[in-house]
């Protein structure tokens, strides 16, 4: 099975790190005057926005149609393509290190937790995360398997983040947040791109993708992708973490001008990851997968148009402990119009279906029964963004109705609310409910063929009271601030007799807070700062220890902050630092830990770029998230890395 995980953190030369992040970008300062008089290289591919710009950027995840990130009534949190290439990352995970109320840890040189205001762990389940819509969310254990999900990064449009509860619009399991991975239309990835990276961590990554012009209605793309990574480092043992994937896939999208717009897509993948499971089993986790998804958008008329939306989705995963093959077909429908002049209305449904075959690899013993099961999933929502008055106050009433196989029907309603007093400023407000429905493992885990543990545990709940605020301070300085307050009931709680239960309760409070600041055209920092404090408590009923209390309240830490430098010396030069700072976790005594990342690119032509990469660089190497069994000292740390790359595009 797999091991229960925890993040993990130790101190690391907190002064070295910030006069290194302080030195990086003064040197780069100094030499920028020296660059200016290199030849102008034209970068209208990679321009950085200005801060109107970000405040207008398109986002959808927020409200299921467009609308500016700005004036959105969400907790929201923008990562553009360019935000990935200046931070150098080299999967999704580090780049969500980036985001405000996004918890991060690595938990060995392959897997990763990612949570967003606590209950973070190797297995984290409070979380739904899309790629254009599509969910990778795993129901075998409700949470990501992020060592089998990997991008193009190139073909990234964005990362749409919303933190809080999103059930409302995405229904069950849209818990604590949502992230969506918007890919690029094909009509923006023309030509030919081809990228070699390698280093001492990034044993070698190699990607290429093609894009064409069958017509002019037509743009299409495709692409292929490998990677091999090395282990992590352990004192005491041997660390069998490294891992492979090889990737490939394709997207073509067709135009009637703006009233027609069809995009079919799919992905093809499997990868090698490996893992200790105790201090003598280890293993290889092979995992591989399809999908193919299929969009249709008609516009109706001004303000009101209808989408259709399927996609097929067949994952395999085999490993000791469990052994799956699942198929996923997914349809939905939506509509949004305008009515009466003050009301946006947003309404549809959809339906899931699910079938699985799983294998344990202790049968007779540890099973989940039936061993082959189908579900389905149904869904309608409907939800009035409502102008009381023009350009200053909306108000948006929402509800959605969820029936599932797992859990009882839900109704999830939401309620938000919008003040935007100049071009400048939005305030916003929401109370939101969400819920988590029971895993496949959660429900027909099975000992002996007789003892199911899940039979008595239902869906947990949350309910969301938030309130932020983004401002335009002046024309280089932005900030957006969230205040939250999520209130937790039925959550799960270990019973007497290896039972699981709904009597655990409590809540979780903070702020996130970003800001950007442009001390000159050529230069400009991002700060991420989050605060969180959780509290937990047992139902009087409840017969499970106490002690998982503090465990799950210190599975976050306190205090994560980052901050990171974009400066251009010069039309053709770039460098880009990147200081993070993760505070204590207490469910594991480690201190906290402070790295910094750098980076040199240069332009070299209009078709060929650059990189010199340094990650982790204070330390040589520092754990993370630490196993289960870390007591017997076989956590694995993640090393400091140093990788070359080289991309080409014409």
């Amino acid at each position: 099975m797999m091991p229960f995980l925890v993040v993990g953190a130790r101190s690391s030369r907190r002064n070295a790190a910030i006069t290194s992040a302080v030195l990086v970008s003064g040197i780069g300062m100094l030499l920028s005057d020296a660059c200016r008089a290199a030849p102008e290289v034209s970068t209208s591919d990679l321009k950085q926005l200005s801060l109107e710009e970000l405040m207008n950027v398109q986002v959808y995840s927020a409200s299921r149609h467009l609308e500016p990130s700005q004036t959105a009534p969400s907790a929201i949190f923008v990562l553009t393509n360019e935000d990935l290439r200046r931070s150098h990352v080299t999967s999704v995970p580090e780049a969500l290190r980036l985001v405000p109320g996004v918890q991060v840890g690595r938990v060995d040189a392959n897997k990763w937790a990612v949570s967003m205001r606590g209950f973070n762990s190797r297995e984290a389940n409070k979380l739904l995360v899309l790629v254009d819509g599509r969910s990778i969310y795993d129901p075998l254990f409700s949470g990501m398997l992020w060592e089998s999900q990997d991008f193009m990064l190139e073909d990234v449009d964005r990362i749409e983040v919303i933190r809080g509860p999103g059930g409302t619009l995405w229904g069950a399991n849209a818990f604590n947040g949502i992230i969506n991975i918007v890919t690029r239309n094909a009509r923006d990835t023309q030509g030919l791109l081809a990228s070699l990276t390698a280093g001492n961590e990034e044993r070698y990554t190699v990607a290429t993708r093609y894009g064409w012009q069958p017509s002019e209605r037509q743009a299409a793309r495709v692409y292929a992708k490998a990677y091999e990574r090395d282990t992590g480092f352990s004192e005491t043992t041997s660390p069998h973490d490294a891992s492979r994937m090889r990737r490939a896939g394709f997207r073509w999208d067709w135009a009637d001008g703006a009233k027609d717009h069809v995009r079919i897509s799919g992905d093809a993948f499997d990868a090698n990851t490996g893992i200790r499971e105790d201090p003598t089993l280890v293993q290889d986790v092979e995992h591989g997968g399809r999908n193919i998804l299929t969009r249709w958008n008609h516009q109706l008329g001004a303000d009101n148009d209808v989408q259709a939306q399927f996609y097929y989705d067949h994952v395999t995963y085999d490993s000791f402990g469990f052994t799956q093959r699942r198929r996923t077909y997914d349809l939905e429908l939506q509509q949004s119009m305008r009515a009466a002049g003050r009301h946006l209305i947003v309404w549809g449904g959809g339906l899931r279906s699910m079938h699985d075959d799983t294998r344990s690899g202790l049968t007779g013993f540890v099973d989940v029964l039936p061993l082959s099961r189908s579900d389905n999933l149904t869904n309608a929502f409907a939800q009035d963004t409502i102008t009381l008055s023009p350009d200053h106050l909306l108000l948006t009433l929402g509800l959605k109705y969820e029936q599932t196989d797992y859990a009882p029907s839900e109704w999830l309603p939401n309620v938000r609310l919008a003040w935007t007093p100049n071009a400048q400023q939005t305030w916003w407000a929401s109370v939101g409910d969400a819920t988590r429905v029971p895993s496949r493992i959660e429900s027909d885990l099975t000992f002996f063929g007789v003892i199911r543990i899940g039979d008595a545990f239902r869906a947990e709940h949350v309910r969301a009271y938030e309130i932020g605020q983004r401002w335009l301070v002046t024309p280089t300085l932005w900030y957006d601030v969230a205040l939250f307050y999520n209130d937790y009931d039925d959550l799960r709680s270990g019973e007497a007799g290896g039972q699981i239960g709904n009597l655990m309760r409590g809540h979780s409070s903070g702020a996130e807070v970003a800001l950007r600041w442009e001390p000159r055209d050529s230069w400009h920092i991002d700060v991420a700062y989050t605060w969180l404090l959780m509290g937990l408590s047992l139902d009087p009923a409840s017969t499970s220890d106490p002690g998982q209390l503090a465990y799950i309240e210190g599975l976050g830490a306190r205090n994560t902050a980052s901050v990171r430098s974009s400066l251009d010396l010069s039309s053709r030069l770039q460098i880009d630092t990147t200081l993070r700072y993760v505070g204590r976790l207490a469910t594991l005594n480690d201190p906290a830990y402070t790295e910094v990342d750098a980076a040199l690119t240069w332009l070299a032509r209009p078709d060929l770029t650059l990189s010199v990469v340094g990650q982790n660089l204070l330390d040589a190497h520092h754990p993370e998230q630490d196993f289960a069994f870390s007591a017997s000292g076989l956590g694995t740390e993640v090393q400091r890395g140093v990788y070359g790359r080289v991309t080409w595009q014409f």
